[in-house]
């Protein structure tokens, strides 16, 4: 998404940094508006093809935000995350690029929120060798008044990673918690997946960007649902500054379900990857087809659903029209096929 003519500079916040938290996107960009006058490109940076070696996907990828980028005139594009600084140097290295928090460093006006009087800054594997990024935390950081320490062995991964967390889960426990526990005082980041370890891990942190605007660094990780619905926030606030469009995302027939899921089992769907509207196709699948096992003396429900490479299982009951207990969820990669 572009909505700017052309400029000099333009934002390229990612993906994870406004799911995490949509303040840290419109109050960067907020600021950079102000300040350079600047564009937003909202997209993802490509890795996820990137990782899954999915060469004509990134490919394709590539070639639009190329696209986005020519039609904003080629702008210096402006880093919140390591990562996206990181794509683009390996696969669009004629874009001009600059780091967020180098840019907030060099501002005299601002002021930094101090959240701890001591800190470690924690740099994410990403920013390895990006020291224009890596200093610019550390001014800022400095700017607060907070005493930095420094961990013997930086740029280590946190433990997010190739979804370790659900394709390796005793690795995860042994690295989070060696993370965590790498340096005795609270951490700063600027990643959003070191933060969401963190915070997971009970270790006291903060973002950096929670300091340079002054918001509440201990807010809780958002479930999966909820980072859909932050990065919905971030693209409406953006799309009704720049162009005053009311954006809506399209409606599907499901959407109007409501679903009661318990606290738990919401954290075990976020663990292996389950988004709760997924839950509701599946359950309006099986009640308008009627493709479902039903159970009844305590009429519980089952019903499945393919979904491009996964087969989701659902166990619910009906509480009342439109509305659904969930009381198991999982999925698996295996198909399963019916004969006549």
């Amino acid at each position: 998404m572009n909505e700017k003519q052309t400029c000099n500079y333009a934002f390229f916040p990612g993906c994870k940094l406004g799911a995490a938290n949509p303040q840290h996107v419109l109050k960067s960009y907020d600021y950079l508006l102000g300040k350079y006058n600047a564009g937003i490109i909202l997209n993802c940076c490509g890795a996820p093809a990137y990782w899954a070696g999915e060469k004509k996907r990134l490919d394709a990828h590539l070639d639009d935000i190329k696209k986005s980028w020519n039609a904003l005139g080629r702008p210096k594009l402006i880093f919140a995350c390591a990562y996206c600084e990181k794509m683009f140097r390996e696969f669009l290295p004629e874009i001009e690029q600059v780091s967020l928090y180098a840019l907030l460093a060099e501002d005299d006006n601002l002021t930094p929120s101090r959240p701890f009087n001591e800190a470690t800054v924690f740099d994410p594997c990403a920013a390895r060798d990006d020291k224009e990024m890596e200093e610019g935390v550390r001014k800022l950081a400095e700017k607060s008044g907070a005493g930095l320490t420094e961990l013997k062995e930086p740029n280590r991964c946190c433990g997010f990673g190739g979804h370790m967390r659900l394709a390796n889960p005793e690795l995860y426990e042994e690295i989070t918690a060696n993370r965590a526990g790498a340096g005795d005082l609270p951490y700063i980041v600027y990643c959003a997946n070191c933060r969401e370890i963190f915070k997971l891990k009970g270790k006291k942190c903060a973002h950096i960007l929670d300091m340079v605007f002054s918001l509440d660094p201990d807010t809780p990780v958002p479930s999966l649902h909820e980072k859909k619905e932050n990065t919905l926030e971030v693209k409406k606030d953006i799309m009704k500054k720049l162009s005053g469009e009311d954006f809506a995302p399209r409606s599907q027939a499901w959407d109007s379900l409501e679903l009661v899921i318990p606290g738990k089992l919401l954290e075990e769907m976020d663990r292996r990857l389950i988004v709760s509207d997924d839950l509701k196709e599946a359950i309006w699948q099986a009640e308008k087809t009627g493709d479902k096992f039903v159970d009844e003396a305590d009429g519980i429900s089952q019903c499945s659903m393919v979904k491009s490479a996964l087969t989701y299982w659902v166990q619910y009951r009906e509480l009342s029209p439109g509305k659904y207990e969930v009381l198991d969820a999982y999925s698996h990669r295996m198909r399963f096929s019916r004969e006549d």
